[in-house]
């Protein structure tokens, strides 16, 4: 251990909780996180949303009984509505720690010795800007949903800013990730603004960010769980099924681009993957023809200068990945894009 942070009393690690109706899994999150065996001290800062069932209640509960160790923010007026970059405007601002690590209120930590764990790799490797873990998946009463799991570069070892623009947006699910502080920090309060803007969610522009300011490593050894709730709630998950999820990791992707190139004067450059969500759109349309669908593959089409290029690499990809193309389900598609065996 470094003798950095050898003072038992200075905060190491600030754990961001972020919660939204979570009530039935908010307990099961915190005592994952109040497990964690340490050589340090870590601070949890759970924030409420302005939920409308009983999660600030709970909050509330384990702030009382944990006061050195639970910091509570509770929303009057939900934020996330508002593009409110919820991490950059609250919890940063509240964090003591040099390392920032994740749990959100649906999922939990398995391993007890997690944070001890990633806290010695990154004081160990400071060519490191963040490291991430592999976690499975569970339904809502905890049950695996499949003996493999989805989450995160599938390659134990470096993932880089190459890797993030043409292989997968993310490194890792939220709750397997710790990065250092000045990972995600902005010394513009106005880029910080910006950045919330993003049309994007917060895991995949967090990844941006972080690749663009270094490497992350990525590790095999499974030590969280990601809870996919997908009827009622108001998960990512539940959401899925809702919107045209191709055009909205197309639209990210675009977004992305934009933010990286006006406030941090960097280029990004997803043609590979924006390419392939296009094949994926017009493999949809041939599967199932209906309107959205065409209209979509047609808006995609049309944000590329070149369209004869655009076109040779479509039908490219469709010879290459026909099984893939025409099969992929949407209640899955953000997985395999993002998630996905590299």
């Amino acid at each position: 251990m470094s003798a950095k942070i050898q003072a038992i009393n200075e905060i190491i690690v600030s754990v961001s909780c972020l919660t939204y109706q979570h009530e039935k899994y908010l307990r099961q999150a915190l005592d994952s996180m109040l497990m964690q065996k340490t050589t340090f001290a870590y601070e949890i800062i759970v924030h409420d949303d302005a939920s409308k069932d009983n999660t600030a209640a709970i909050i509330r509960e384990y702030a009382e009984k944990y006061p050195n160790i639970i910091r509570p923010i509770l929303q009057k007026e939900n934020q996330y509505s508002q593009q409110v970059s919820i991490t950059h405007q609250f919890i940063l601002p509240a964090a003591r720690g040099k390392y920032i690590a994740y749990c959100e209120g649906d999922d939990y930590w398995t391993d007890p010795y997690k944070l001890q764990k990633q806290v010695d790799f990154l004081e160990e490797h400071p060519e490191y800007m963040a490291t991430t873990h592999e976690c499975w998946e569970v339904d809502e009463k905890g049950k695996m949903l499949s003996s493999r799991y989805f989450y995160g570069y599938r390659k134990q070892g470096v993932y880089s800013l190459e890797t993030h623009q043409k292989k997968r947006l993310l490194f890792g699910q939220t709750a397997t990730l710790m990065h250092r502080r000045e990972a995600i920090e902005f010394s513009d309060p106005e880029a910080a603004a910006k950045f919330g803007k993003i049309k994007a969610t917060g895991d995949v522009k967090k990844a941006m960010l972080i690749s663009i300011r270094g490497d992350t490593y990525c590790c095999e050894e499974v030590m969280s769980h990601h809870r996919r709730i997908y009827a009622g709630g108001d998960s990512w998950s539940a959401q899925l099924s809702k919107i045209n999820v191709n055009r909205f990791v197309f639209d990210e992707c675009l977004s992305m681009q934009d933010f990286a190139r006006e406030v941090l004067g960097v280029k990004l450059n997803y043609s590979k993957l924006l390419i392939f969500y296009t094949t994926i759109a017009l493999g949809k349309t041939i599967l199932k023809p209906d309107k959205d669908k065409w209209d979509s593959f047609q808006y995609m089409c049309s944000m590329f200068p070149n369209k004869t290029y655009v076109a040779v690499k479509i039908i490219l990809t469709l010879l290459k990945y026909p099984f893939l193309v025409l099969t992929t389900r949407v209640s899955g598609l953000r997985h395999r894009l993002l998630y996905g065996k590299a």
